[in-house]
């Protein structure tokens, strides 16, 4: 509870050293900022016509989502499985040391999950840490 305290009052310290960079005419085609104005980030604003935006579902509760767990759902790629060549950091058959999924393997089995009805990937774990000498699990989310 006392570190929580101190991780706040240390981000909103922080904080108040985060300024704007100025207005510069000669980066306007670069600039998502339009506001000549500003004197901090807050106060960006944009009026871009050369994008177009997929509209949010009006209940995403609706929305089938499938979960993977990235490192046991499928191995694209074997040859990045057994990094360090030892005997503890990969084996498929054993579910507490790492399986060896990754986005090869995801990306193969689109069709599959489009095929079941699923509209979203929700991607659980550490799907960017390649734990080495354990397995990945679902106590950490990327999008929590």
């Amino acid at each position: 509870m006392i570190m929580r305290f101190w991780t706040a009052l240390t981000s909103l310290w922080l904080a108040t050293l985060v300024f704007s960079s100025p207005y510069q005419p000669e980066l306007v085609q670069y600039n998502f900022n339009v506001n000549q104005n500003t004197t901090d980030p807050t106060q960006y604003y944009s009026t871009r016509t050369n994008t177009t935006y997929t509209p949010s579902p009006q209940n995403w509760r609706a929305v089938p989502i499938y979960t993977v767990l990235m490192d046991k759902f499928a191995d694209g790629d074997p040859s990045n499985n057994d990094y360090f060549g030892t005997m503890y950091e990969w084996d498929w058959r054993e579910t507490q040391l790492r399986f060896g999924g990754d986005i090869k393997g995801l990306t193969s089995r689109l069709d599959y999950i489009q095929g079941m009805g699923m509209k979203a990937i929700y991607l659980s774990g550490t799907i960017f840490l390649n734990m080495i000498w354990q397995a990945d699990s679902a106590q950490h989310s990327f999008f929590s």
